[in-house]
């Protein structure tokens, strides 16, 4: 089987659909059913191989996001500009049968002349558009439906996430939706402690001796809101013994809870990493006292997944997918109430009991999502689709 697989949210810093979109393309290529992985990076198509040793170079990354936040600022209109650009580009590279499936891991495919499988993540556009960007939900309203309906099979990257648009799509064929849980790197994402890593991340980014760490871009649906507000109900003694860490990109919408914020970092409660990079990721979730994820709405949740697979208590939301994720493994809160969210991190904070519960169950829950296991129901989806 030779799959093609658009490469465009591979680009970049590696956050969300990109980071699926890697760790498949890894896992395809070491399948035995999988001829070949191609991928589109653009302006032409490469073998996996060739672009893996190339996309994440750090002079390529910088220069590619320095002109995607210049585009944002300065000519928010060209993303429809950009789209045609590309989508010529890729109608002329894929001419003839040289693929079996094309898999577009981002919402909204490329016009291709053979079997196509589209991933969606989540349904965040129409559960809580109030927290997209509007460029993105005018995409998304514009095309979504109509080429999940033209999709020979779509994947839904949890069991929440197929019930979403099955409800939000009625008439979509329950059979072609197929869920393909995300994995953890469990080589890298484990409970085993270096010394010499949490010394190393402690001293580079200047951490706290015990902190409360929130991983992911900083945006509204990710409810940085209620973290903040929950964090400033906690005493005055545990915020000071555990103050909050926040690591992941600037999002959209920071007007949300970038007051709170700033008023917390003025007492020097409050820490902003910005971007961390994938190497860093195992031994910052390791030097956390709790993660905290109260997501408002989330198709999966893999950072809180990872957190506990390297063994730090979780603290999570209690709705959309983050209890079929997590399972045993995390303390759960409502989203909705900032109260919810600080008595459920007083409750870990302040019982070494439950951190050691929630130690030893979170490795044992992330044993049951891996990359390979991924992406071996994505190459059923494939097949579903003809391939």
């Amino acid at each position: 089987m030779r799959v093609l697989l658009n490469g465009m949210s591979m680009l970049g810093r590696l956050t969300g659909v990109g980071q699926y979109a890697w760790r498949l393309a890894e896992s395809l290529d070491q399948l035995p059913a999988v001829e070949a992985v191609d991928v589109f990076e653009g302006r032409r198509i490469v073998p996996w191989k060739s672009f893996h040793a190339g996309a994440q170079a750090t002079e390529r990354v910088d220069r590619y996001e320095r002109l995607k936040c210049w585009v944002r600022e300065h000519a928010p209109f060209a993303r429809n500009l950009v789209g045609r650009l590309r989508a010529a580009s890729f109608a002329r590279q894929t001419r003839g049968p040289h693929w079996n499936v094309y898999h577009e891991p981002n919402y909204i495919p490329q016009e291709f002349a053979g079997a196509t499988v589209t991933t969606v993540c989540d349904m965040s556009y129409l559960r809580c558009p109030e927290y997209l960007p509007q460029d993105r939900l005018r995409w998304l309203r514009q095309r979504l439906e109509t080429s999940v309906r033209g999709s020979e099979a779509v994947i839904a990257i949890s069991e929440f996430t197929r019930s979403e648009l099955l409800d939000l799509f009625p008439g979509l064929e329950p059979k072609k939706v197929h869920v393909t849980p995300l994995g953890v790197d469990l080589e890298r994402f484990d409970a085993t402690s270096d010394d010499d890593q949490l010394v190393a991340i402690r001293a580079r980014h200047r951490l706290p001796p015990q902190f409360i760490l929130y991983l992911g871009t900083l945006e509204p649906r990710k409810n940085l809101q209620g973290l903040v507000a929950a964090f400033g109900r906690l005493p005055m003694r545990l915020q000071r013994e555990f103050p909050l860490v926040l690591a992941g990109m600037s999002g959209w919408k920071q007007h949300y809870f970038r007051p709170a914020l700033d008023a917390l970092r003025r007492r020097g409660l409050v820490h902003e990493l910005g971007y961390v990079s994938g190497a860093e990721l195992p031994s910052l979730l390791r030097a956390a006292t709790v993660f905290c994820f109260p997501s408002i709405y989330e198709g999966f949740g893999l950072p809180p997944l990872e957190a506990a697979a390297v063994g730090t208590p979780v603290v999570a939301s209690n709705s959309s997918s983050l209890p079929e994720v997590l399972g045993n493994a995390a303390v759960y809160v409502d989203p909705l109430s900032a109260d919810s969210i600080a008595s459920g991190l007083r409750e870990v904070l302040e019982s070494h009991s439950l951190q050691l519960k929630l130690r030893e169950a979170g490795p044992a829950r992330a044993q049951q999502f891996t990359w390979r296991r991924c992406a071996e129901r994505t190459v059923a989806a494939y097949e579903h689709a003809g391939a």
